[in-house]
């Protein structure tokens, strides 16, 4: 009898047990949706609209745990399902919205990463071609630095420390730009300017009226233009030293000096292959030179520098003043001129030059 009652219950048990409805995968797959909204930020970049959902989801888990309360054959998870549907349904547009949101955020500090890249490309290239070690670079590598670390943060989905590191590489930015100004302040003054185009013309009007060859070297540009007749006959790239651009002052000042020479020999064979040596300093360089001392601006005990050249060697080669021409270059040269030969060494003959036009396309 014992042995019947037993099996009575066994079987009621496993009728009751068999009639249990299944937990609704909703909620399983709630839990999981959660999770990946926890990890999307959703609770930073839609705070109000997560604070929603987590209030419901808390609610349909409430509505869950009641419903496991009761005996098995008497849960139904028909309203359980109904209202973990709608937290997944508002949870998937709210991840979306997040996704959204972080996408927009991503490309606009992205955009602005490029542009900013962009111009210091443009920078590096003028203080290369400058010859500028200052300032300009020490900043535009600090820059660089300061635009990894965003790149970094905004792959972490940290946008206001990404936004702070990008401000930062934009003041960098600037600061080179400012220095890059003040290193070729000279270069944008224009009764400079105008000098140097006077030299220029009357170097060129002195080749057109005696039927001669005459040069004319713009540091800016680092170019050397071949006149004949008064008319342009070849153009040479050239290398200038790292003060090149500067107005030389004094002896082992590496600057190459501007003004009107001559050349006053021809070296057919030099430490730089081939040399053409100018009268530097003529009489306007030693004027100043005496004017510069007598206001204290050269130390008593410095001389005025001598021996400048147009030689070989190659335009990249680093010269402590000179001019430096390839050495292919410097054989037509050598052949073109004699003694005597006019040479202005200006500056540039434009404001609107080369640098100032690359950082403003930028």
């Amino acid at each position: 009898m014992k042995l019947f009652q037993t099996a009575l219950f066994l079987l009621a048990v496993c009728f009751v047990a068999c009639r249990v409805p299944p937990v609704p995968p909703e909620v399983q797959k709630a839990e999981a949706q959660q999770k990946d909204l926890w990890r999307a930020g959703a609770a930073v970049f839609c705070s109000q609209e997560y604070d929603d959902y987590t209030r419901a989801l808390t609610a349909a888990r409430h509505r869950f745990e009641g419903e496991n309360l009761k005996l098995g054959v008497f849960r139904d998870y028909d309203r359980v399902r109904q209202d973990f549907q709608a937290v997944l349904k508002s949870g998937d547009e709210l991840l979306a919205r997040v996704q959204g949101i972080k996408a927009q955020k991503t490309e606009a500090l992205g955009e602005a990463v490029r542009n900013l890249r962009a111009k210091m490309a443009t920078l590096d290239d003028i203080t290369l071609s400058l010859t500028e070690r200052g300032n300009a670079r020490k900043r535009l590598a600090q820059a660089d630095i300061y635009l990894d670390e965003t790149e970094s943060l905004m792959r972490q989905a940290k946008f206001e420390q990404a936004s702070a590191k990008l401000s930062s590489a934009g003041e960098c930015v600037r600061d080179a730009e400012e220095a890059v100004f003040a290193f070729i302040s000279r270069y944008l003054d224009r009764r400079q300017v105008d000098i140097w185009r006077r030299w220029t013309e009357d170097t060129i009007a002195e080749s057109r009226t005696k039927g001669i060859v005459a040069l004319v070297v713009s540091k800016l540009e680092r170019r050397l233009n071949v006149y004949r007749n008064g008319r342009l006959y070849r153009s040479y790239e050239i290398g200038l030293g790292f003060n090149g651009l500067s107005n030389k002052m004094h002896s082992g000042d590496n600057a190459t000096p501007e003004g009107r020479y001559v050349i006053v020999k021809k070296i057919a064979s030099s430490q730089y292959y081939k040399a053409l040596m100018i009268n530097y300093p003529n009489e306007e360089d030693l004027r100043r030179f005496a004017e510069e001392k007598r206001r204290g601006l050269i130390p008593s005990s410095v001389g005025i520098g001598g021996d400048i050249e147009i030689h070989g060697g190659g335009e990249d080669t680093l010269t402590r003043g000179c001019v430096s021409l390839d050495n292919e270059k410097m054989d037509e040269l050598f052949n073109l001129v004699s003694v005597g030969t006019p040479v202005a060494i200006v500056g540039t003959n434009e404001v609107e030059n080369y640098v100032i036009r690359a950082i403003r396309k930028n």
